[in-house]
């Protein structure tokens, strides 16, 4: 091979490896595409334009997300063929990128995301493993007119041997299961990993090939990319890039649209007496064995993903259990994994530890775990009311102590009201005056303060809600900072201070005063007025985001889709800039 394709081919090759870890658009298709379009990197449009597919500025199904920022341009004649093979020439807008990334990034986009008629044009080329069957896709959705452009590019592939570039290295034992009979599959909905969820099975079957089975089914209204039993083997049923539906939904959207799902077997020697409590059947031991070795699994399963999607795992938003993802409001109801990790002193804390402790090279240890009673935890003074609000047939449990077990004392409905005396130390539990406690989460119960408390510090760093830093009045202090702006919200009038004394959520409802915010996502959407029900704020057709960075708010105001709706101040004139406030943070 000459000197300048290989050469050609290890400069794609690198860009279009990364992007099919995104994209699942493979590898070898790329680059061959790349080849054939631009001539070995030889085109004018590749070489004015950093354009190697041909990507003209209006096509077809235009109704997906770009990389493109909508303006750059490259104007020049083309070929094109009709049905029968006749060529003829063609003055046209193609599209211009600053990088050779850009390029191919904006390719899989379209090719992932373009449809007609509602439906995805390319349907099933995300994930396809056979460059074969992966350029006759393309060629089906109307990619290109040369009749011959099947054949072409499968020449390029095999000639060349681009699928070594095709190849996934895995860290882990992770089996191909690939459920692609499930409509999570059929779908082929490309997703951007932005993180992690984990969950527990909620039965007592320690055999992964069961879930796979169950779930490879036309049927099946559920789909996680994986699950783990304890032989140490994780079945891998959807590719990581594929949307799945693990963690249903919650008041501010779904995990299922960023988030990878990993899901844990459960071990035999246990039994279900309602909802998530459970009892033991037998010693204790095989049940220890099981929950710590798919535990270790879990660990050594998200540190590679990760590595490999590049998010930080003690990051709560990025790696969380479906517990947490429901109370951020971004998944059903459901306890796990905590359900079954409290018994054993695990925690999502440590998991995230372990799981960024893994990546670095270390390794676990776990000589010193033991059952723990969850309900010895210290319960700091609270003093409030709290109105259940779920409205499930099922009820809400209320508890002997604070942890999750065998231990539902009664049930709760809707409308039922409770005083309160207490919070656990964990901050998931509120104490009820008879002794007995009800969950914290705030789609759940609704908290209302009704005297000052007085919270012991201890060692940690407490988040305080008061009327004003010197001589206020108190009436919570949290470790969680959410929870603290949770409770400020309830109670006009109050502010969030850390322990130096330092306004950390003032109630600008209240204060009228403007403040400033970080964004730390990319796609934070700006909306013409409070809600969901607004539309975004355009340009050139695109919905308009923030970026990353800090911001100026100058009016908040509730509203539909988030907790509360913050107006940019650049917006401030009209008064038709609006972010969620629920993906901010105060500074």
């Amino acid at each position: 091979m000459e000197k300048n394709k290989q050469e050609f081919i290890e400069m794609v090759g690198a860009w279009a490896k990364k992007d099919m870890e995104v994209s699942g658009v493979l590898a070898s298709i790329t680059i061959a595409q790349a080849i054939l379009e631009s001539g070995w990197g030889s085109s004018e449009l590749a070489l004015h334009a950093n354009n190697f597919f041909g990507m003209k500025t209006s096509l077809s199904g235009n109704t997906w997300e770009s990389v493109w920022d909508g303006e750059s341009k490259y104007t020049k004649p083309s070929p094109e063929q009709d049905s029968a093979g006749n060529e003829t020439m063609k003055v046209s807008d193609f599209r211009a990128y600053p990088t050779i990334e850009n390029s191919i990034r904006d390719h899989s986009l379209y090719l992932t995301g373009a449809k007609k008629a509602g439906v995805l044009r390319f349907q099933g080329l995300a994930g396809e493993k056979d460059y074969r069957k992966a350029a006759q896709i393309i060629r089906n959705g109307g990619y290109a007119t040369d009749i011959k452009y099947v054949q072409k590019v499968c020449n390029i592939v095999e000639e060349y041997g681009l699928t070594v570039f095709d190849k996934e290295e895995k860290a882990l034992n992770i089996m191909d299961r690939t459920a692609k009979r499930n409509p999570c599959y059929k779908a082929g909905t490309v997703i951007i990993p932005g993180g992690g969820m984990i969950h527990s099975v909620g039965c007592p079957q320690p055999d992964p090939e069961v879930f796979a089975s169950i779930w490879n089914s036309e049927g099946a209204k559920v789909c996680v990319h994986a699950v783990a039993g304890k032989d140490g083997n994780i079945l891998q049923l959807l590719p990581f890039n594929i949307k799945g539906w693990h963690c249903g939904s919650g008041k501010k959207g779904s995990g299922n649209n960023t988030l990878i799902s990993l899901e844990m077997t459960e071990p035999a020697t246990i039994k279900y007496t309602g909802g998530s409590n459970w009892i033991e059947l037998g010693d204790g031991s095989g049940t220890k064995a099981h929950v710590l070795s798919t535990y270790r699994q879990a660990v050594e399963f998200f540190a590679y993903i990760a590595q490999k999607y590049g998010f930080n795992p003690l990051d709560s938003n990025c790696l969380m259990s479906h517990h947490e993802g429901n109370q951020k409001g971004i998944a059903s109801n459901h306890g796990d994994v905590e359900h079954i990790w409290d018994k054993f002193g695990l925690s999502m804390d440590q998991f995230r530890r372990d799981v960024k402790k893994t990546m670095e090279g270390g390794k676990i240890e776990f000589g010193t775990v033991t059952e723990t009673n969850t309900g010895s935890q210290k319960v700091n003074p609270l003093a409030g009311t709290v109105a259940v609000s779920y409205a499930g047939d099922d009820g809400l449990n209320i508890r002997r102590e604070p942890g999750y077990g065998d231990n539902v004392e009664r049930i709760a409905r809707k409308g039922d009201f409770f005083t309160v005396v207490g919070i656990s130390a964990d901050e998931r539990w509120y104490k009820l005056s008879d002794g007995l406690f009800i969950t914290t989460i705030p789609d759940y119960v609704a908290f209302k303060a009704t005297e000052a408390q007085k919270v012991e510090t201890g060692d940690g760093k407490y988040f305080r809600v008061r009327t004003s830093w010197h001589g206020g009045e108190q009436i919570g202090a949290f470790k969680n900072k959410e929870n603290a702006v949770e409770l400020c919200r309830q109670n006009a009038g109050y502010k969030v201070f850390d322990d130096t004394g330092k306004e950390i959520y003032p109630c600008v409802e209240e204060a009228g005063a403007e403040f400033k915010v970080r964004v730390s996502i990319t796609d934070l959407r700006i909306r013409k007025g409070p809600g969901t029900t607004y539309d975004y704020q355009k340009k050139n057709g695109k919905a308009l985001h923030t970026g990353e960075g800090v911001f100026t708010i100058v009016k908040t105001s509730d509203g539909q889709g988030a907790r509360l709706w913050g107006l940019l101040k650049s917006y401030e004139k009209d008064e038709d800039g609006w972010i969620s406030m629920d993906y901010t943070e105060q500074i």
